[in-house]
């Protein structure tokens, strides 16, 4: 088993079936599952070949005297494990999501660490015209938080040998909307192997899609209230106050692009 606390600030370790075990005074959690039939129409290859439970999706965890902290003020701890592999050429991922906005006409924002492995988050937006007018991609490893900003969808990628487990503080009130990604088969650009590299794929199935941009991750404290270093839970638990913007996007700032580079 690996541990995890170090990095999560919780008493977590990962199993060797790339399931979470929950220690100490921690409340398991039963995890919802992607399967890889649930994720054929988001593929670049829907008949391509892999691991059948592709990832588990750990919502609201957390130890209760801390969720009675956090819940009050609409926030919600997640963990993810994606398992490594690939599903033909493609490197395995998340299916991909939107969120709505918030009822003073914000779209919800999200924020997400890194606990262990590599991942490429890839960010997209839809312009005035519903074409996609910006594409982000962010590599990011331990200890690494990124930023998913208003109005962007988002899909994780596992580039890595191993699994990638990764946490977010979100808004509990909303849910994700799936359908531009499943009606598109997948985001704007799929990843690819491609020697020591990552090749990125244009999805045919957009009318046109920009060149991604590369982008390091960046958090930085005056704005989400994480500190580089140290795991967002503790920073969360202990002033859930100052992510009151992802559940209040639209009395924060207007403008978040330089938390991506």
């Amino acid at each position: 088993m690996r541990d995890l606390e170090g990095t999560s600030g919780l008493p977590l370790r990962l199993a060797d079936d790339g399931r979470v075990v929950f220690g100490g005074d921690l409340p398991p959690v039963e995890p919802a599952v992607r399967t890889r039939t649930e994720m054929r129409e988001v593929l670049a290859d829907a008949d391509a070949a892999g691991p059948e439970q592709l990832y588990y999706m750990y919502r609201d965890v957390g130890r209760p005297q801390d969720k009675a902290r956090t819940a009050p003020r609409g926030l919600r701890y997640d963990i993810t494990v994606i398992a490594p592999g690939r599903l033909g050429q493609e490197w395995n991922k998340t299916f991909g999501h939107y969120h709505p906005k918030d009822p003073e006409g914000q779209f919800y924002p999200e924020v997400y660490e890194v606990i262990s492995g590599s991942a490429i988050y890839l960010l997209q937006r839809r312009g005035a015209d519903g074409r996609i007018d910006d594409v982000l991609a962010v590599p990011a490893g331990p200890g690494d938080k990124v930023f998913m900003l208003p109005g962007y969808g988002h899909a994780t990628i596992n580039v890595g040998d191993e699994p990638l487990v990764m946490a977010n503080w979100v808004a509990g009130e909303f849910s994700s909307e799936y359908g531009d990604y499943r009606e598109r088969h997948g985001a704007a650009y799929y990843a690819l192997t491609g020697g020591d590299a990552v090749r990125w794929s244009p999805n045919a199935h957009y009318p046109s899609v920009p060149e991604a941009r590369i982008r390091a991750p960046r958090c930085p404290v005056d704005t989400t209230g994480l500190q580089a270093g140290r795991p967002m839970y503790l920073d969360g638990v202990a002033h859930p106050e100052r992510l009151d913007y992802l559940v209040r996007a639209a009395r924060y700032r207007g403008d978040w692009a330089e938390l991506v580079g």
